[in-house]
């Protein structure tokens, strides 16, 4: 009973509190819009700053109309392009596979609906619970500085970049993996030919995202497949510190990592700093070797966490008896 009228209490108190700033947030922003400062503009732009109230918003809240794709036009148009019966620069100048869609509110759950004139309807769910969805777009800041200077780089049609500046830079440097899970949202292994990065492919896309102003890649991300398949994944690495890149990071299933703590250790001389992995019951295999070896080598471990929150209390609970014999983890 003591509680719940804890809770309770502490709920009211963060009611009021989040009401009250606010109020005082939107009485300063009054005055600031009658007599604003000038706009920042920092190094890596070209361009100043936008202040709060100059950002503008896209249509948001449902039903909405929005630009889509159809699955099977998207598929139809990488076999031409693979087989070679297609230019993959009309990618630039045409709509391959856009179709327009609705997005609905059904039942308390978010949809999007859309038809093909060639493959028929479509439906996906947006989400399980539309009161939050409309929570989270409510808390969207508006759209950041416009991209500028960059005209040269981002020839990616209806895909371009139009705003922002971002903060990582993503880099699948090969769809080979060393496991086989599913779902893979690269779906590698499975879809039938190897792509990989040439080592002029990876530091001509490093240098490209340095040089462009606004600066939006501050960290580089080195994913996959599998990133540690590729034969210039150390070279990647040391690369990208080279260039300025802030920290360098990996999103890995972590075999390698478990298997040698040389490994670890040679990914951490590169210039190596996050390693992300996701645990899973399938993957039990890697167990503490991944994490003793990782983090001894002086890499940081950031948890990601699975769908099931009892499996990740379980595992937690492992580590903290484990702490004893491995200091790291009391740090």
């Amino acid at each position: 009973m003591s509680n719940t009228i804890s809770t309770q209490v502490f709920r009211s108190l963060d009611w009021v509190l989040c009401k009250t700033a606010a109020i005082t947030f939107n009485t300063i922003q009054h005055f600031n819009k009658k007599n604003p400062n000038p706009s920042v503009t920092p190094q890596w732009s070209d361009k100043p700053l936008l202040k709060s109230w100059e950002k503008t918003r896209p249509t948001l809240g449902f039903p909405r109309q929005t630009d889509s794709l159809c699955p099977a036009c998207v598929k139809e148009a990488r076999e031409s392009i693979i087989k070679g019966e297609k230019d993959w620069r009309d990618l630039m100048s045409e709509k391959i596979g856009e179709i327009k869609a609705q997005i609905i509110e059904r039942d308390g759950q978010v949809w999007m609906v859309k038809d093909c004139p060639l493959h028929g309807h479509y439906e996906d769910m947006m989400a399980i619970d539309s009161d939050f969805l409309k929570w989270i777009e409510k808390q969207f800041p508006g759209r950041d500085i416009p991209a500028h200077n960059d005209e040269g780089l981002h020839k990616h049609g209806s895909s371009n970049v139009r705003y922002g500046r971002g903060s990582v830079l993503t880099v699948d440097l090969t769809n080979r993996c060393n496991m086989m899970c599913d779902p893979c949202f690269m779906d590698a292994n499975q879809v039938g030919y190897v792509h990989e990065l040439s080592w002029d492919e990876i530091v001509e896309i490093l240098d490209n995202a340095v040089k462009i102003k606004p600066r939006r890649q501050m960290s580089v991300q080195f994913s996959g497949g599998e990133p540690t398949m590729s034969p210039y994944f150390f070279d990647a690495i040391r690369y990208a510190r080279k260039v300025g890149y802030n920290s360098v990071q990996a999103a890995t299933n972590g075999i390698e990592f478990a298997k040698s703590k040389e490994f670890a250790k040679k990914a951490f001389e590169a210039g190596l700093r996050y390693a992300y992995s996701q645990q899973k019951p399938r993957h039990r295999c890697r167990g503490f070797a991944l994490l003793d070896n990782r983090l001894s080598a002086g890499l940081r471990n950031p948890c990601r966490p699975c769908r099931r929150p009892e499996a990740c209390r379980r595992r937690l609970r492992r580590c903290s008896s484990s702490a004893p014999r491995r200091p790291w983890l009391r740090s």
